[in-house]
């Protein structure tokens, strides 16, 4: 039996992808929303090339308990060149899932994230291409 290498890529990118959107698509439904405390926010690099002049990367870590256990996560954003000083007050807001805290994602925004929409497309494009039938 010859393995096709292409497809099984293209298959397990799509099962990522597809299974991403799905995780971000719970958290927007079902997600709980609470403060988590920084604990630390820095510059990624220098100035973007963008058109939008001053815009820089950051980085931020977190961490938030429930019920007794401390949870932690980190995520990036595109700001101005104001950079934070932490002293150890500052919170952010995020979401995590109930059953599984460890699965949470800072929120910006409370509307419908449409990222997960794109990467759901991109993940059943994928897994279509993987399970098509070659004419060869």
């Amino acid at each position: 039996m010859k393995i096709n290498w292409g497809k099984l890529i293209l298959g397990a990118i799509g099962t990522l992808f597809t299974l991403y959107s799905l995780l971000i698509f719970s958290l927007d439904l079902v997600g709980v929303s609470t403060d988590a405390r920084l604990t630390s926010y820095r510059q990624e690099y220098g100035e973007r090339n963008e058109t939008i002049p001053n815009q820089y990367t950051y980085l931020f870590g977190y961490e938030f308990e429930i019920d007794g256990k401390n949870y932690s996560g980190n995520g990036q954003r595109v700001a101005g060149p104001v950079h934070l000083k932490l002293s150890g007050n500052e919170t952010i807001r995020i979401k995590y899932l109930p059953c599984c805290p460890f699965l949470n994602q800072a929120v910006e925004n409370e509307g419908f994230d449409w990222a997960a929409v794109i990467f759901l497309v991109f993940g059943l494009g994928f897994l279509t291409l993987a399970f098509k039938k070659s004419k060869i």
